[in-house]
């Protein structure tokens, strides 16, 4: 997990979804504890408790669903998987490797690269050198 505050790369799973899933219950995890001290015992509790609400899209937690769809018709809460051209577009190859998607990662911040404040967050399978996908990269969060 982690590249930096506000990406994560978690190995390839069953499906973009299973491993939001995962990476959520993780990032949950790290800061158990000061959830605890506030009542609240697991990820459930704390969606249902309406805390992430009041900021929507700041941290990974604040997302619940992978979709697939057109650039800009994600919804909050939603994290978009970028593939096909978009991929080339971002990273200049359509089976990126770690280093990069770390890369263009660290290129983000001239506002170009999405969610571009749209949405909350986004997704992309990343390869081996071997062209096999290995890994997952979710983006866009701030991870405060």
């Amino acid at each position: 997990m982690g590249a930096s505050r506000w990406s994560y790369f978690t190995p390839f799973g069953e499906s973009e979804q299973q491993a939001l899933n995962a990476l959520r219950e993780a990032v949950f995890a790290q800061d158990a504890e000061y959830y605890r001290e506030e009542g609240i015992e697991t990820l459930a509790a704390l969606t249902a408790s309406g805390w992430l609400a009041e900021e929507p899209a700041h941290s990974v937690l604040d997302v619940e669903r992978v979709v697939r769809c057109d650039e800009g018709l994600e919804e909050p809460g939603d994290v978009r998987v970028v593939e096909a051209a978009e991929v080339v577009e971002l990273f200049g190859t359509a089976r990126p490797v770690r280093e990069v998607v770390e890369q263009a990662l660290k290129r983000s911040g001239d506002g170009w690269f999405p969610p571009s404040d749209r949405g909350s967050g986004c997704c992309t399978v990343v390869h081996s050198a071997e062209g096999h996908p290995t890994e997952l990269c979710f983006w866009g969060f701030t991870g405060d």
